[in-house]
């Protein structure tokens, strides 16, 4: 797998806004006990699930971070039109996996970051998002429901540096939503599906009833 150049490279144009999409997908699952991420969901996956609403929405690129059952996830993941990349250090936690995301993207605008356990964010919600990123003069756009933020986080490729920069004692990519609050765009969403992630069992128990009705 072969890394590009970093979303902190200059800009080809000024005037294109264009967003990659991150998915943070490398991750042990150790609540739920087994990979989450190949979990079944409908008629495929989890993982599979939240790459196609990626895929359906508006981004320029969608990227997969890979660690713990590389192979099988990619193996899942089959010809879809996505980049993976795997996170070597995908043991020491998510901002790793952000960090080698951003590594990864194309020449874009701002990256968008992902969570695999998510897969109720639809297409039209993460449109909501990059809509509001491309109208708005802010560096950092979230989705908020009842004030709580949600995903996906669409980060200003400004602030790629900051994220790469962050290590391990930090609090991750919120430091940046605390250093930076006065840079951020709320975009209010009328359900929690941007809040709700399947961690345990219950979680995902409760997630396969909703996916039925």
């Amino acid at each position: 797998m072969t890394q590009t150049p970093s979303c902190s490279t200059p800009l080809a144009s000024a005037y294109k806004k264009g967003v990659s999409g991150i998915l943070l997908a490398a991750g042990l699952s150790t609540r739920m006990g087994e990979p989450k991420q190949l979990l079944p969901f409908g008629e495929s996956t989890i993982v599979e699930t939240v790459v196609d609403n990626m895929l359906a929405a508006k981004f320029d690129e969608v990227i997969v971070v890979v660690g713990h059952r590389a192979a099988e996830i990619e193996k899942q993941l089959g010809t879809r039109p996505i980049k993976t990349v795997f996170n070597r250090d995908y043991r020491d936690g998510m901002l790793t996996s952000a960090q080698t995301g951003i590594r990864a993207c194309q020449e874009n605008d701002a990256f968008a970051l992902m969570l695999v356990d998510q897969p109720f964010i639809t297409s039209a919600r993460i449109n909501q998002v990059i809509e509001a990123y491309q109208q708005t003069k802010k560096g950092i756009v979230v989705p908020s429901y009842n004030y709580k933020r949600g995903h996906p986080v669409i980060f200003d490729e400004k602030y790629a540096s900051d994220i790469l920069a962050l290590d391990a004692e930090s609090d991750g990519v919120r430091t940046l939503l605390k250093k930076y609050s006065d840079d951020i765009h709320y975009v209010a969403v009328d359900t929690d599906d941007v809040l709700r992630d399947i961690d345990d069992r219950e979680d995902y128990e409760r997630a396969l009833k909703e996916k039925e009705k």
